[in-house]
This record gives C-alpha cells, structure tokens and sequence, in this order.
C-alpha cells in the first residue's frame, strides 16, 4: 500500500492508495459516514477511476517523530495503550477490525501538547493485529524514559505479556493500570481466531533478562545488607567509642561523657545507611543505562548533558543584546561548531536562529523543539533542518500554515536544500537563510 502526503488549504493529509484499485466493502461507507473518536478523520476521492483514502492529520505528528526527540513517560504510555484499548472498543459497535488498523509508529499519529492518540484504519486490509502488538511494545522498550523505574517496568510488562500465546487487549489495560468502560476490556474485541496467530510469525527473540525480577533482586539485595550495616556497625562504633573513652579517662571518663556513646551511633547509623542508598541508585542507573545502550538506534548521535556553565563554554550566543540565550550543544558532532548558520529574521521582533547542531526543530512546543518560536500561526513541531555534508535542508513536519522557500510552499513531511541567501517563511515569520 502505497502512502502520500498532501497540504491542500490549512489542512494536511496522509494518503492511502489501495492495493484493489475497484475495492468496496462497507467499511469504506460506515467510516466517511461517521467521525470515530480514537481514528483519523476519513474521507475519499476518486481520480480518473482510482481511489485515494484521505486521513486528516492536521496539527498531528506521527509517533515515530515525536520519541525520536522525546523519552516516552509513564503517563503517555498509559495513555498510549488506553487509547488503544477504548478505540477497539468502538471499533464493535461500526462492525469494523481491528486488523485494519495500521499499528506501524509512523502512523499512529499524536497530539503533541496532550498526547491524544489517533489510529489510522485501512478499509480491507488483512494482518493479524496481536502479532502488530507485540512489534509495537517491543518498539517502545527503546523509546521509554529509562530513569523513570515505574515506566520501565510497565513497558517491560507489557511487551513480555505480548509474547503470550493468547494475551488479549484487556490484560495490556491490567497491566497499564487502564480500564474501559463498563468494565469490558479490549479482549472482548480481538476473535478467538486472531488471538490464535502463529507464534513464529509474531512473536520476537524474548529479551536476554527480565529487568523487573533483576531489579526486585537488588532490592531485596541492598535491603538486607542495609538492615545488617545499620545495627551492627553502629553498635561497633559505640563499643568502639566506650573503649576509647575508658583507656583515655578510665571509668570516670565513661560516666563523665556517656552522652559521646550514643551519639557515635547515631551518626554511624545515618553515615552508612546513605552510603548504601547512594550505591543502590547508581547500581539502578547503570542497568537501565546498559539496557538503553543496547537497543540505541543505528546512526544516533550520543547526546550529553552538561551544566550551564560547560554551555556557556561551548555553546555559540544569540545575538540578542544585554541578555543572552543560549543552546545545549551537540557535543559529539565537533564540526557543529566551525560553520554555523543562521535564519536571520526579517522585519519582526524575532531573534535570529542559529542552527548550531542539526537535527535542529522549531516550534511553538517547549520542551520538544530546539528553537521556541511564538506565534498563533506556529505549529508545535512546525520545521526541521537537518545536514547532509555541507548541504541544510529543512522539512516541514506536517505544520498547520506551511514552511516556503522563495515563494513555494512546501508538502507536509516534504524536504527542500537550502541555499545561502534563501527566503524561508514559518508560517508568517520571514528569515534569511545565510
């Protein structure tokens, strides 16, 4: 099945061509007919006798870009399987599949701000919705925010509850702490016939451990050498400091400065219970991080979190008077710095963008673009740039009002080169590309 991408208007959509160019069947009626909440807004056209399918994904980004920039949280996994669970759910009452439904992340489409997950539903299409499942769980174990244990141990639970040979849509909401309404689960919705799918064909090589006992283990680990570090150590101490006290005063010391007995303890006790506490975490962090490192996508960039005061050293400034502003900087890619290149701003009170890493976002969402441009007409993720050797090019990622360059208005996710001396429109603010 062959997929487009089309602005027309305000509007963008995803285009599907499918594969029987004179397919009908009811679900192409029931779903331009009908708004279902949980799927792409559905409409469509017919062009010298072939038929597009038309999914608005305005003011949308597919999941796939969103976690390429963005650690999955344990809320929005929450979220993420219970949206998932509430749109089969309704997918019963329009006598509707859930094997049409395109689980790749390129196409479950997110709002950015709330995280309301949108489904794209492939009339006649045939493919065993479990096994997709279990790829799609197994996806996001790479994409999870890895120093959130919570979040950790859900995603794990859920891919390993996937690997089951008849696991069902209500034992992942169990799992992610969601319930449908009613009370009915998703399970309900999947046939016996679907659930019963070749376990070669879906299921993947299971993970070389489980982190979850792994990490019960060295909870129960650390706990028992704590609780035995906490009593017998200060009792040695204050043996320890009765003794020092009788060999320096005699018993006359020890009644005298009896109070020195206790107070040694005490502050034994404290000492080695926050040397254990600080052991424990970082043993946490060093699993989760060899877990992380293992499943880091091929051609990643390593990015490295450094305090303000190593940015001010490294990074380049805005040229913005008195008050400075300043970019975290892509410290392994060290030609970053020798050339650098701008969106200068023409006739507006923006400031210069100074494209000192790539891939380099703009938008109007904080937190998830690099350069935070202010602007109704702004999407949240509205442009990338991105290099090539010595070429920049920039995307638009599927923005309400458009990016151009010298007057042409790009598709939605279409890309475009750059040249020294281009005029590039996001939305209605102007730059010179130099």
């Amino acid at each position: 099945m062959k997929a487009a991408y089309r602005r027309e208007m305000k509007h963008n959509y995803l285009i599907m061509e499918p594969e029987e160019a004179g397919y009908e069947s009811y679900e192409i009626h029931m779903m331009a007919a009908n708004r279902i909440e949980g799927l792409l807004k559905f409409h469509i056209k017919q062009v010298d006798n072939r038929k597009f399918y038309y999914y608005e994904i305005t003011s949308k980004q597919p999941l796939n870009r969103v976690l390429e920039y963005h650690s999955l949280g344990g809320e929005e996994l929450k979220k993420l399987i219970g949206d998932i669970g509430r749109t089969l759910e309704r997918l019963e009452v329009y006598l509707l599949k859930e094997k049409q439904i395109l689980l790749e992340p390129e196409y479950i489409y997110v709002e950015p701000e709330q995280f309301t997950v949108s489904l794209c539903l492939v009339p006649g299409r045939q493919v065993g919705f479990p096994g997709e499942m279990t790829e799609l769980l197994r996806y996001l174990l790479g994409k999870v925010n890895h120093q959130d244990k919570e979040c950790v141990v859900m995603a794990y639970g859920l891919y390993q509850e996937s690997l089951k040979e008849n696991y069902g849509m209500k034992d992942l909401l169990e799992i992610a702490g969601k319930n449908c309404s009613g009370g009915k689960g998703g399970d309900d919705n999947i046939p016996q016939q679907e659930r019963e799918h070749n376990p070669e064909e879906s299921r993947v090589s299971p993970l070389p451990y489980n982190l979850n006992e792994e990490m019960e283990e060295r909870d129960s680990f650390f706990d028992v050498k704590e609780k035995g570090a906490v009593f017998i150590i200060p009792v040695l101490a204050m043996l320890g400091m009765a003794a020092a006290l009788w060999l320096v005063f005699g018993m006359e010391g020890i009644r005298k400065f009896w109070y020195g007995v206790p107070i040694t303890g005490a502050f034994s006790a404290f000492t080695v219970f926050a040397v254990w506490k600080k052991e424990f975490r970082q043993s946490k962090e060093t699993m989760v991080k060899r877990e992380e490192g293992d499943r880091q996508p091929a051609g990643s960039f390593d990015w490295q979190i450094t305090f303000e005061e190593e940015i001010k050293e490294k990074t380049p400034k805005h040229e913005t008077g008195d008050e400075e502003v300043f970019q975290t900087a892509l410290l392994t890619d060290t030609g970053a710095d020798k050339t650098i290149r701008y969106l200068r701003a023409v006739g507006t009170d923006v400031e210069d963008i100074a494209i000192t890493y790539v891939p380099y976002l703009i938008g109007k969402q904080e937190g998830m673009v690099d350069c935070v441009l202010t602007g109704e007409a702004v999407s949240r993720i509205h442009a990338r740039i991105d290099r090539e050797g010595e070429e920049y090019r920039i995307s638009d990622l599927n923005s309400t009002n458009g990016t151009s360059v010298n007057g042409r208005v790009l598709e939605t996710n279409e890309t475009m080169a750059l040249k020294k001396g281009d005029e590039v429109f996001i939305a209605n603010f102007p730059f010179i590309f130099t």
